[in-house]
């Protein structure tokens, strides 16, 4: 029974693409790199000034409070990670991200693996500005450019997908075992089967094939994976914004601005079955990762050809990009009595059209799994062994599209802060989804936090939030802010949720990192 390495390799890659990102959280659509603005949970509506409102609120872009505000700002490698995970332990968690290499499950570790990641989510994002600059202009007026990658990844998956994950040819699922030597048993773990007793270890380990030998009895993906989702994308984006004061006078002030942006997608995966139906099932991805889909759209056999001429670095710097589109943002400032700030914004608007690598997996029924299952959390750190695809079964049926249009991850956010003195400013955050599409919050987030600065050369931010693809935990953030005492440098370093690196409280694990070294200003 020749086994379809094909096969293998794609699933690996629609697994790997996940787990790239494994290293949400979907907090992009919230703070951007303002690390700041990480230290406050995400209130930056009314916080956030020159390049960093790119894609929060560009009405900002006019503020202007003294004649000490710098003309010119720009920064350099931002960056903004987070990884949630509903199911780990905050020891799981820096296991999986800085360990895995000396953890190994045993067969009830396994079990138990699979029990736990069921129907949980695991959510992650990855925001990088690679260079931004804004450039105060006279009338209060402003103008700022980035150009930064967004990584953003959505994970739940149902009970069965995750024995498959864990378990995998061991799996629950499957009622025949075919082992090593040829022979072929009854699988425990089968509803069929109930009653057996469970196999031992060194049977499980002559475990190279989980079958039907009635491929009629087998189940459809599409009610194997029913309930489970899994939603990425991996933009890069140009991004141009303008902000302008339209009133002022004593008590009263507002701002507008709009931004635009260019995206080049390099990924993009949206796959989620409900009602035992796929819902949705498209993949595209950058050529240069090596996943050739064929020559045409007929071809129905995806192979899997790291290019030999890509090096690694490009394709983490420059791979080549799948998609393209256009988005951009609307937003508004009131300032009431000088220290009341009111925002409302709309951000993100548009679309991407993928016309590379662009594909559709089709509904089929999954007959024969080979491989043992993952070993431990991470994903990215499993043998190749780990998780097969086999037999003669094809399963996945793959169908070409030449472009496929899709509508950027779009948000409404609604923002108000009090500042007072200069030394306290606190306010909220309302973050709301505008659309379903790869990458966006699942449900609306709630935020509250604030600035205090204790001396003229720090500022201490936190608060705390709840919801967005996180409804188990409410995260405590915390950051600290340097500022040169003549203002022309600024540093700081933040976490999404400062709880997890200190205790389990309940509701899943945080880890979170924002950092920003190299902000000028003039």
């Amino acid at each position: 029974m020749a086994f379809r390495k094909k096969h293998t390799n794609i699933y690996k890659l629609i697994i790997a693409a996940t787990a790239l990102i494994y290293s949400n959280y979907s907090f992009g659509q919230m703070e951007s790199t303002a690390f700041s603005a990480t230290g406050r949970g995400g209130v930056a509506t009314t916080f956030v000034t020159d390049y960093q409102s790119i894609g929060i609120n560009p009405a900002n872009l006019g503020f202007h409070k003294s004649f000490r505000d710098p003309k010119i700002t720009f920064g350099f490698f931002e960056v903004n990670a987070t990884w949630f995970s509903e199911a780990l332990s905050r020891r799981e968690l820096k296991q999986t991200l800085f360990n895995s290499s000396e953890i190994k499950f045993t067969s009830e570790e396994k079990q138990a693996a699979a029990e736990k990641f069921a129907n949980t989510i695991q959510a992650v994002n990855a925001d990088i500005m690679l260079i931004g600059g804004s450039l105060r202009l006279p009338k209060n007026q402003g103008v700022a450019f980035s150009v930064r990658d967004r990584i953003q990844v959505f994970s739940k998956i149902n009970q069965t997908t995750s024995e498959l994950a864990f378990l995998g040819a061991n799996a629950g699922y499957f009622p025949q075992l075919l082992l090593s030597d040829g022979s072929t048993i009854r699988n425990p773990r089968h509803p069929s089967n109930q009653g057996m007793d469970d196999l031992p270890q060194e049977i499980q380990d002559q475990v190279i094939l989980g079958l039907y030998n009635n491929s009629d009895s087998a189940k459809f993906y599409s009610r194997i994976m029913d309930g489970s989702k899994v939603s990425s994308s991996w933009f890069r984006e140009i991004n141009v914004s303008y902000g302008k004061q339209l009133v002022d006078t004593y008590d009263f002030s507002l701002f507008a601005g709009i931004g635009a942006r260019y995206i080049l997608g390099i990924l993009m995966i949206e796959m989620e079955a409900n009602g035992n139906e796929l819902v949705s099932s498209n993949i595209s991805l950058s050529a240069d990762f090596g996943l050739d889909f064929g020559d045409s759209a007929s071809v129905s056999s995806p192979t899997f050809r790291p290019p030999k001429d890509v090096s690694t670095f490009r394709r983490l710097a420059y791979p080549k990009p799948v998609g393209r589109g256009f988005g951009f943002d609307l937003g508004i400032t009131m300032v009431v009595k000088r220290n009341l700030y009111i925002g409302l914004a709309v951000t993100n608007v548009g679309s991407i059209n993928w016309d590379g690598n662009v594909y559709k997996v089709n509904d089929g029924k999954l007959v024969q799994f080979a491989g043992a299952g993952f070993n431990n959390f991470n994903i990215l750190a499993s043998d190749a062994g780990a998780f097969q695809f086999a037999g003669d079964k094809s399963p996945l049926a793959w169908e070409g599209s030449n472009s496929l249009k899709v509508q950027l991850p779009s948000t409404i956010r609604l923002g108000a802060s009090y500042e007072l003195y200069n030394t306290f400013h606190i306010g909220f955050d309302i973050i709301a989804p505008r659309n379903k599409a790869p990458g966006n919050l699942e449900n609306t987030l709630y935020a509250i936090g604030g600035d205090y600065r204790p001396s003229k050369i720090f500022k201490i931010s936190t608060g705390l939030n709840y919801g967005g693809n996180n409804t188990s935990k409410v995260n405590i953030p915390f950051g600290i802010t340097y500022i040169a005492r003549k203002g022309f440098y600024e540093s700081g370093i933040a976490t999404r949720d400062l709880t997890t690196f200190f205790a389990n409280l309940g509701g899943g694990s945080t880890i979170s990192l924002a950092a920003g070294f190299l902000r000028f200003k003039f």
